[in-house]
């Protein structure tokens, strides 16, 4: 990852460019729905980026990531995707209000990503495998999730004041990147001690890590050693995510490289999830991106939300409508300020994140989690902290 964690960016200038051309400030009204929809929409199923960065193949190029502490049985599923049951109890938490929105400025210039230097040809691939059976319990993904992207960067790295936070925040699942295409596996000491202790306080581990795809084999190669580690007390992750990018991210993305990884990956998995963290599922990148394709090995979506001007519950509301017929879904909504990118200045309010978890939890998501625990504000918190998540 990048800045905002590699890929998050084209997704953050889709949205700030539809916003800015249509010059519309959202405000949350009765039918925030539908009119940030047609915003969004209209700019995004008339342009966007490649999907995969010209490169020949074979180039050479410049190189520019509930509770069980033993494994979980994976169960064959024969029968069509299921979704936690929407939640009518309650008096729900209505629309909230956007200040900033449209942006004043515009997103700054994109520049050439990072990614492998050797391009193997579709044609070199072996077939994508055949679909796997699905992992019926998805503990691992209910409920309340933070997002861990840089070591350092998250309360100092110190274990003990990550699982303070963590319990404290009730959160049911913390989401640390231990890998790349570029790095290969690492953080094995960290994760030594991290997993472990979180196990102890009952909130559970998951994997993830940014294939690029340029050699989904070889990608495999370094998420199987994530899914072996095991810590010296016998410690492993709860479940996979992989960050399935773009070319705007120097992901070289198709339908059949993101169906060779997963499939391959899919074996090593052990009872345990395996998630794609994939694009927000608008109309565009209904069209054009492989959703399909990844459906028949994985558990779960979860979608990138990051909503600046969009009212977050209708954000979550829109990918649950597309995505929960093909897949379970867990959410992953904004936590960090998007004005560098293009957005509105500021991170989200505190009314924001509980808008966005309580549409999430009532629309029928398995859970929601927010990017990224180094960005997280005390009011973000705050508001994370008191939501309480109750199928």
């Amino acid at each position: 990852m990048s800045d905002l964690g590699r890929g998050r960016r084209l997704v953050l200038l889709v949205t700030s460019l539809a916003l800015l051309a249509a010059g519309l400030a959202v405000v949350a009204t009765g039918g925030a729905d539908k009119s940030v929809r047609a915003v969004t929409s209209s700019a995004t199923t008339t342009t966007g980026p490649a999907l995969v960065a010209p490169v020949t193949p074979g180039t050479t190029l410049p190189e520019a990531t509930l509770t069980p502490t033993t494994p979980t049985t994976a169960v064959a599923v024969t029968t069509a995707p299921s979704t936690t049951r929407p939640v009518t109890s309650g008096s729900p938490i209505g629309p909230v209000a956007l200040t900033g929105c449209p942006p004043s400025h515009k997103p700054p210039a994109a520049t050439a990503p990072g990614h492998p230097a050797v391009l193997v040809p579709e044609s070199a691939l072996p077939a994508p495998p055949a679909a796997a059976p699905k992992v019926v319990d998805l503990a691992a993904l209910s409920g309340k999730g933070m997002w861990i992207w840089q070591q350092n960067k998250t309360s100092g790295g110190n274990v003990d004041l990550i699982v303070r936070q963590a319990v404290g925040a009730g959160l049911r699942q913390v989401w640390v990147r231990v890998g790349s295409s570029l790095d290969g596996f690492y953080g094995q000491t960290w994760l030594n001690a991290l997993v472990p202790a979180l196990h102890r306080a009952g909130v559970a581990v998951i994997g993830w890590g940014f294939p690029y795809l340029y050699d989904p084999v070889a990608d495999v190669a370094w998420t199987n050693q994530a899914l072996t580690w095991r810590s010296p007390g016998g410690d492993r992750l709860d479940g996979w995510s992989a960050d399935i990018e773009t070319g705007s991210e120097g992901t070289a993305l198709s339908g059949k490289r993101a169906a060779t990884y997963l499939g391959l990956v899919r074996p090593q998995m052990g009872g345990r999830p395996l998630i794609a963290t994939v694009y927000p599922p608008t109309d565009y990148w209904l069209a054009h991106y492989p959703y399909q394709a990844m459906v028949p090995y994985i558990d779960a979506f979860a979608p990138m939300l990051y909503w600046s001007c969009v009212e977050p519950g209708a954000e979550a509301t829109m990918a649950l409508q597309k995505l929960a017929g093909m897949a379970p879904v867990h959410l992953i909504g904004q936590a960090f300020d998007m004005g560098p990118y293009g957005g509105r200045d500021g991170s989200p309010s505190g009314a924001e994140i509980a808008r966005f978890l309580d549409v999430a939890r009532r629309g029928g998501a398995k859970g929601a989690s927010f990017w990224v625990w180094q960005y997280m504000t005390a009011p973000e918190w705050a508001a994370l902290s008191a939501y309480p998540w109750r199928t």
